[in-house]
């Protein structure tokens, strides 16, 4: 019996051993721009003082291929979580953008985010898509009607999880968030009207 308990604790052991180097061999990034120049808009204005909801994607298939969330910043979360984390981690967006009044982006809970599979050096292509309201994601808020924007895409190097400086979004382009006019939801709403009243007599 001791012998089976000694030999899966090796195992265990060993295991985690091996998931350690894994992690360490993997890439980090951090969802911080408050190091580059000001670029976080509101119908063309900079954005020193509203925080919105936030998420930063990756692709691994160029910058015109199929994006992937990283981390997602939303105002409608509230309890953080701290450390490294796989791709895909939710965080609240309180003072996202006026902690540092700046009109720059920064994760608040400083955490980094480790790509599943690649390694520190590899170039990622990266966007970030930003949004006004509770809403859980851009698509919801689009079709909401609230104010949406998304970024250009840009590349980052991912940096060692044990480097004293992770990389951030030093690349980040502008991000300007477009609220719809009154106008333009009053027509939406009666283009929708319209093509209900279609199917119904259909």
């Amino acid at each position: 019996m001791k012998k089976i308990i000694l030999s899966t604790l090796i195992i265990v052991g060993l295991n985690f051993i091996a998931h350690s180097q894994v992690l360490m061999n993997q890439g980090v990034i951090a969802f911080d721009d408050s190091v580059g120049s000001p670029n976080v808009y509101i119908n063309g204005v900079l954005d020193t003082s509203t925080d919105i909801n936030a998420e930063l994607l990756y692709s691994t298939s160029g910058p015109f291929g199929a994006y992937q969330p990283v981390v997602t910043l939303l105002l409608s979360d509230t309890t953080p979580i701290y450390g490294t984390f796989h791709y895909g981690v939710v965080e609240p967006a309180a003072g996202d953008v006026s902690i540092f009044a700046t009109g720059q982006l920064y994760d608040i809970s400083g955490n980094t985010y480790q790509d599943p599979a690649n390694p520190p050096g590899t170039v990622e292509n990266f966007i970030v898509e930003g949004w006004l309201g509770n809403y859980s994601s851009y698509t919801a808020a689009l079709y909401a009607g609230a104010g949406v924007g998304i970024t250009a895409p840009f590349t980052e190097t991912l940096s060692a999880p044990a480097n004293p400086i992770i990389a951030n979004l030093s690349n980040m382009p502008i991000l300007d968030i477009i609220t719809p006019e009154p106008a333009t939801l009053a027509l939406a709403g009666l283009g929708l009207a319209s093509l209900l009243a279609v199917r119904r007599r259909k």
